[in-house]
């Protein structure tokens, strides 16, 4: 959404200074959480960093440190744009929060977010390559974070911005009959196409809305929406009616 995923490195500034103008506006504490885009998700699949890697494939590890130096400018254009909108961001990277192994989340520390949000401040955290005990790096998605969080500060609502009006039986891209789907939940994710544009290192669609079901246990409303529509966010956020896909546990 902030990124086009098409080009490697592909900022959509003005995208993000409007969701952030949107964010603004919510009177409730908020938690940010940004997947890398295009500026980790090219760089990863071509690599194939989704099985880890050996300590000895230089490499491989270069590229890991370029996808961390790239994921972390991206961080900054996202905190730039929240400062253009008084909104006060502050990063909290997924390897300073959590530790991981074999690609998971082995455990997790919600007291740094809890002391951000006390001193009057919105984390902000974000998909990245992260060290792992087992595979010497793996990749830690945007919504493996959405689902710690969801578990321990179960919030009211978990909202994903997405550049499409909510969840389709298959792409609408691509597909001109796609089905829109205003409920999804364990039972017809399976009639959910997994397919994508291009395949994603941290899952497709039907990956991404098990996610969903998981942090819809923990929150009154999960929801997936249109952000390339002006003042979605704002009203969905505000608890008005929006065109989305909910998920429910």
């Amino acid at each position: 959404m902030i990124t086009n995923k098409d080009r490697l490195r592909s900022f959509r500034r003005s995208a993000c200074l409007r969701l952030c103008k949107e964010l603004r506006l919510a009177r409730q504490e908020l938690i940010l959480v940004h997947g890398a885009g295009s500026f980790g998700h090219i760089i990863a699949e071509k690599a194939d960093l989704s099985k880890g890697v050996q300590k000895g494939d230089m490499e491989k590890l270069r590229l890991i440190s370029q996808i961390h130096r790239d994921v972390l400018s991206l961080n900054a254009k996202v905190l730039g744009c929240m400062g253009k909108n008084r909104m006060r961001g502050f990063s909290l990277p997924p390897y300073s929060i959590a530790t991981f192994l074999s690609g998971r989340i082995e455990d997790f520390c919600p007291g740094k977010f809890e002391r951000v949000i006390s001193n009057g401040y919105v984390p902000v955290t974000f998909g990245d390559v992260v060290p792992d005990r087992e595979m010497t790096f793996s990749i830690c998605s945007g919504d493996m974070l959405m689902v710690e969080l969801a578990r321990h500060f179960e919030p009211e609502k978990a909202i994903f911005v997405a550049d499409v009006d909510g969840v389709y039986d298959r792409d609408p891209r691509k597909y001109s009959r796609a089905r829109f789907i205003d409920v999804v939940s364990p039972e017809n994710i399976a009639s959910i196409s997994a397919g994508t544009r291009k395949k994603d290192v941290t899952g497709a669609m039907r990956a991404k809305l098990a996610k969903m079901t998981e942090i819809a246990r923990y929150c009154e409303n999960c929801m997936i929406l249109n952000g390339n529509v002006e003042g979605r966010l704002e009203d969905a956020i505000e608890g008005r009616d929006v065109l989305s896909t909910r998920v429910m546990a």
